[in-house]
């Protein structure tokens, strides 16, 4: 007799380049049409100004990037060899030391997001420049990270850097009592598991992912769905409150083709 429990779920194929890029096309002038997190509920916290008039210069070991806040929702992002561009952009913060900053960079076909997490005491930073498409597949999200410090009098520290203080953990993370209770599993330094505890049933899946520690007890989480509809999601995860901020972002919604770029506004909330 089958086990009428198991929610069954079949894996999304790929789709062709064309196809994201005229996904794309459509969302990505328009920040009310991506900026909103399907996540997102009452333990979101709302978007902060304290970085408003500052301009943050972040130098990696391979990457130097520039990020210049100028409004509630504006920075303007350059790169070494690249003009300056003025990107709408999310910032978040739980501690008002550490932030969270994402945001799509226009004139990219398939898609480009950059996550800036500052530490303003230490002058610590990390970059996350991701894009949707890779060597495997159009529709997976591929990125890179950075570990650098910003200009500036800060008292200082050791860089971040991936970690693996968070294995062995796990937390049933609920965003809003209307909205799915997920548990992730922080299993493998290179992967994870999460449980989907659905109306329809249970169901689970393994991927890819990072962990890299920001300062003891505060963690950057990264995942990309792989073997499904290959978006990635970064949670800026706080142990002591039991709480995280973040973000998905890639192409998404199904049923493929008529896929839509997820969100890149911040959702939050507290394990149950």
């Amino acid at each position: 007799m089958r086990n009428k429990k198991r929610y069954y779920r079949k894996f999304n194929l790929d789709v062709p380049r064309e196809t994201v890029e005229k996904i794309v096309a459509e969302y990505a002038g328009d920040p009310e049409k991506y900026s909103h997190s399907p996540l997102a509920g009452p333990y979101t916290p709302p978007d902060t100004d304290e970085l408003v008039g500052k301009t943050l210069a972040f130098r990696g070991e391979e990457k130097n990037y520039d990020f210049r806040f100028t409004a509630l929702n504006e920075v303007w992002f350059k790169e070494e060899g690249e003009a300056e561009k003025r990107c709408f952009c999310n910032v978040k913060t739980l501690d008002h030391e550490v932030y969270f900053v994402n945001f799509l960079v226009p004139g990219y076909a398939t898609s480009r997001q950059i996550t800036l997490i500052p530490d303003m005491k230490s002058g610590c930073a990390t970059v996350v420049d991701a894009k949707v498409g890779t060597e495997y597949s159009n529709i997976d999200v591929d990125r890179d990270f950075y570990f650098g410090r910003l200009e500036g009098d800060f008292a200082g520290g050791e860089l971040h850097g991936f970690t693996t203080e968070l294995l062995g953990k796990s937390i049933i993370w609920e965003y809003s009592p209307k909205i799915i209770k997920i548990k992730h599993i922080y299993n493998c330094d290179i992967y994870y598991t999460y449980q989907n505890l659905t109306a329809m049933g249970t169901w689970m899946a393994t991927n890819p992912a990072d962990y890299v520690k920001i300062r003891d007890g505060l963690y950057l989480f990264s995942f990309v769905e792989e073997r499904q509809v290959g978006i990635q999601a970064i949670f800026l995860i706080d142990l002591a409150r039991m709480h995280d901020i973040g973000c998905f972002y890639g192409c998404s919604g199904g049923p493929l083709p008529r896929a839509r770029p997820w969100g890149v506004g911040g959702d939050s909330g507290p394990p149950t």
